[in-house]
């Protein structure tokens, strides 16, 4: 059996296999597909969590000077 796998690593089916031969890759694909998608998910709203702290933290800066 040929394994071929995408520039991301993820094992690629083949034409000339059953696809009772490739069901294992085509599984393995979209499980870590799926892993770094919630990955990249979890790490922009990380990032959206931090900006808005900092944002945050600016605005009661600028209140605080004037008074309020």
């Amino acid at each position: 059996m040929t394994h071929e796998r995408t520039p991301r690593g993820y094992p690629l089916p083949h034409p000339e296999h059953l696809l009772s031969e490739d069901v294992l890759n085509l599984r393995e694909a979209l499980t870590r597909i799926d892993a770094d998608v919630a990955a990249q998910e979890a790490s922009t709203q990380q990032g959206q969590d931090q900006l808005t702290e900092r944002l945050h933290r600016q605005q009661l800066r600028v209140f605080h000077q004037f008074g309020f």
